[in-house]
């Protein structure tokens, strides 16, 4: 029996597969066709240093089970599916019938002290505080979530709704002026940065519109290459297989760097934004600091990717064009 790339949601191991084998085929596992095939075996190196990370615990989890949880390792493969490929990988015909558990547990103090820090910044001292998070944390997880863009390699998109029939020009769409511009997710009030998404439709939802109001969309093109800093999926984004020197570490800080995610892409009510935006602030301006460009996070009312660059002279503008909001969608959950 042979895998694919198409078992794995993990981006590293999808890489080495289609540079280990020329044999294609229908895979085993996932059943997808025409794919790159190799026997499970070629990945054992690979999984030996993940599986050192965990240890036999009768009241743990299936070792499959740990892993998707902690790794979003495998792709949309059924629990025994997954067991079977990872039997065949490790060589080992028992080896997920124990249950294991982590031998490292999570930093929870690191969690306590940004949630005690955000609250110092919102209550008790917003440009000296006391309890910033330790800076030397976020230079090393740079070396785990920063990704470089070259010039061309992708666009993005800025909208407006048009207010009163009107069309914007270029200079319209571009930042606002820093005695216009006010607080934001990421900017405070008078430092402006440039809000793009990857898409028009993620860019028109970010507006908030109403059902019949037109908005223009600008399009831009990267002129020289950017550094954005990823805090959309840390779980998806960091390949353990990549990163094995560092394992214990970032198992350690997953949970935070998901927080950390988290603080920019949750949806905020309006009348209480000053105070919620302080903690994405401060965290935008220290990643600004550490040399990035600017920032990844995901939408919180689309599916796609939202984007602030500090410089936008790196972007060159492009065309506009005119859309027209034909539908707005409302979901509900009943919490009493």
């Amino acid at each position: 029996m042979k895998c694919c790339p198409h078992c794995f949601a993990d981006t590293f191991l999808n890489s080495r597969i289609e540079n280990m084998s020329n044999e294609k085929g229908q895979c085993s596992y996932c059943e997808a066709k025409n794919v790159t095939l190799i026997e499970p075996e070629a990945l054992t190196d690979y999984f030996e240093a993940l599986l050192d990370i965990y240890t036999k615990d009768i009241s743990g989890k299936p070792l499959n089970a740990l892993i998707q949880d902690d790794w979003a390792t495998f792709a949309a493969i059924e629990g025994t599916v997954q067991q079977s490929l990872l039997k065949a990988i490790m060589r080992i015909s028992k080896t997920t019938d124990f249950k294991y558990s982590p031998k490292h547990k999570r930093n929870e103090s690191i969690i306590a002290q940004w949630h005690s820090f955000t609250e110092e910044l919102k209550f008790k001292n917003r440009f000296i505080p006391y309890g910033a998070p330790p800076k030397d944390l976020f230079v090393q997880f740079g070396e785990l979530l920063g990704v470089i863009y070259p010039k061309l390699s992708q666009k993005f998109f800025r909208a407006r709704i048009n207010e009163e029939g009107r069309k914007f020009k270029i200079k319209d769409l571009h930042k606002p002026p820093a005695n216009e511009v006010l607080n934001g997710r990421a900017n405070p009030i008078g430092i402006p940065y440039l809000y793009v998404a990857s898409t028009p439709k993620t860019a028109i939802a970010e507006l908030r519109g109403h059902k019949g109001e037109f908005v223009s969309v600008l399009e831009f093109e990267i002129r020289a290459m950017i550094e954005l800093f990823d805090l959309r999926h840390p779980r998806q984004t960091i390949s353990p297989f990549e990163r094995i020197d560092n394992l214990e570490f970032i198992y350690k800080h997953m949970p935070y760097l998901e927080l950390l995610g988290h603080e920019l892409s949750k949806p905020v009510i309006p009348k209480k934004a000053n105070l919620e935006y302080l903690a994405s602030q401060y965290l935008c301006e220290l990643i600004k600091q550490m040399g990035y460009h600017g920032i990844i996070y995901k939408s919180s009312i689309d599916t796609g990717n939202n984007y602030v660059i500090f410089n936008d002279q790196r972007l060159k503008a492009g065309k506009i064009c005119e859309y027209k909001i034909s539908e707005m969608r409302v979901e509900t959950i009943l919490i009493a």
